[in-house]
């Protein structure tokens, strides 16, 4: 497989450049001629040259000043290093200050008539002999030990285990599938082709935000006794948070495509072509595909239906856009933009490829509300569809405002025909000494009442430990289940958490 051959854009950093050094001789005493842009168009080229310009309403004013310094950060030391082009801090900083709110403004909550229109039964999931201080990162509902039943596949990132459970038996069943050192997310396939099924867990390596090259592809090799054994496929990388396989080449065998979201200046894209003649010693090699941190989700897809495997991706940190990989047949890709977010702030927190509308094709369901870095729930998260209308880019529809909305999936949950939605909050600094705690909602779901117009209910309030969730008819009576997964910031008595899981069974049936 030859290298892909993608052609980034030239970053706007570079292009602006040399406007940027010529504003900075204003700043060493130069008397600026006619049509020198003013201070504040300087610090505007300078704050759009990397993303969109922020708006000073997207933050409240006590947090620029540390948001501007971890900008200057990332420029100093970088390819994009303009040290005689960067406008004075204070400069920056006072223009965000004196134009941002004291307090962003807050949300109203759901009003209306709650859960009762659906019946669900919660079932907790806890893992013996350990700490209720669970750090689950992904739930999901696969099939993995039957093809007519979904099994619940679990990543935990602070006892570093992959489990997984059956929830249609009783007791519920659960046990160690294998251990890495902070799994993220997991994939079922089968990579070697044997029969057998398999996993591939990415693994950040590292939880808290770092540049250290610490993550990692793993493979749990699945046998016929349905053991798994732990390979690593690709080591040394920044932390990874998503990874999948298909067959991107056309050559009869599974390539994998990994987000390696890495932090600020570590991070990317990879395609890790197979190469492997024995799958005693895998062998795979890789290329970069996109050199932005930030990856999130890369979900594999033939979204322009020609027969071969696309996939999109979904990129954070300030870059905050999802991309299109329109795959050639040969493992070489075009890059299409479906979605670009307002501003850097946004939060991406994940997509979902699902037909929201009923016409034939893959929309995208997505969500943001990521506010760890600052811990100030933002009233602009929340939950999008974008309907794919034949084009680039998507159209967007906002569907509704959520603090930390951390996850969100379609299905027909109401069993009406039409696609609702099931959204969960991750917000683990709200205590209950917070105020309005009790009022912030941690589990909602979207009711579509006619084609694109949805009801929001609300199913929990106070909760906000969810940063995962799934749904599927885990109990076999043919109506949508819900699973949601809970993570902890810190090992404190008030951060203890009864269940790691909760399994909501749909009683509609």
């Amino acid at each position: 497989m030859k290298s892909p051959a993608i052609q980034p854009a030239l970053p706007r950093c570079l292009t602006l450049l040399g406007a940027l050094l010529f504003l900075g001789s204003c700043e060493r005493g130069v008397a600026p001629p006619v049509g020198v842009p003013t201070s504040e168009e300087r610090v505007e080229v300078f704050c759009s040259a990397c993303h969109l310009l922020p708006p000073p309403g997207t933050l409240p004013r006590g947090m620029w000043e540390r948001k501007i310094d971890e900008m200057y950060e990332l420029t100093r030391g970088s390819e994009k290093e303009l040290p005689q082009g960067l406008p004075p801090r204070q400069e920056v900083v006072s223009y965000y200050t004196s134009r941002a709110p004291l307090e962003l403004p807050g949300l109203s909550h759901t009003v209306g008539k709650g859960s009762e229109s659906l019946d669900f039964e919660a079932v907790g999931v806890r893992i013996s002999g350990l700490e209720s201080y669970p750090g689950v990162s992904s739930t999901r509902l696969v099939h993995l030990s039957r093809d007519d039943r979904l099994d619940l596949l679990i990543c935990e990132m602070r006892f570093g285990m992959v489990l997984a459970a059956r929830p249609y038996l009783e007791p519920l069943d659960i046990r160690v599938l294998g251990r890495g050192s902070n799994p993220c997310t997991a994939e079922v396939v089968d990579l070697d082709r044997d029969g057998h099924r398999d996993l591939l867990v990415s693994d950040l390596g590292t939880v808290t935000p770092s540049d250290a090259e610490n993550g990692s592809v793993l493979w749990f090799r699945g046998d016929a006794e349905g053991d798994f054994k732990v390979i690593p496929l690709a080591a040394g990388l920044g932390r990874v948070a998503h990874c999948q396989a298909a067959d991107f080449d056309s050559d009869g065998d599974l390539d994998i495509v990994v987000a390696v979201f890495g932090w600020r200046k570590v991070g990317n894209i990879l395609l890790l072509d197979n190469e492997t003649t024995d799958y005693s010693t895998p062998r795979f090699v890789p290329h970069v595909l996109d050199p932005r941190p930030g990856a999130i989700h890369v979900p594999v897809v033939d979204l322009d239906g020609d027969g071969d495997q696309d996939f999109v991706a979904l990129i954070s940190q300030h870059h905050e856009t999802i991309v299109a990989f329109l795959n050639d047949g040969s493992g070489e890709f075009r890059k299409e933009t479906i979605f670009r977010a307002p501003h850097p702030n946004w939060g991406s927190t994940g997509i979902q490829l699902v037909d929201m509308d009923g016409d034939g094709d893959l929309d995208i369901l997505s969500s943001n509300g990521d506010s760890l870095d600052d811990f100030i729930p933002k009233p602009y998260h929340g939950i999008q569809w974008l309907e794919n209308s034949g084009g680039f880019p998507f159209r967007p529809h906002a569907l509704t405002k959520l603090y930390g909305c951390n996850a969100a999936k379609a299905a027909d949950i109401d069993g009406d025909g039409d696609v609702d939605v099931f959204a969960s909050v991750f917000l683990p600094y709200i205590r209950k000494e917070t105020p309005g705690s009790e009022f912030m909602e941690s589990l909602i779901w979207l009711e579509q009442v006619r084609p694109g117009h949805f009801e929001r209910y609300s199913l929990e309030k106070f909760t906000t430990f969810h940063p995962t969730l799934d749904l599927g008819d885990y109990d076999g009576d043919g109506d949508v289940d819900l699973v949601v997964g809970n993570m902890t910031m810190a090992r404190r008595k008030e951060d203890t958490l009864a269940h790691w899981a909760v399994l909501w069974r749909n009683q509609e049936r």
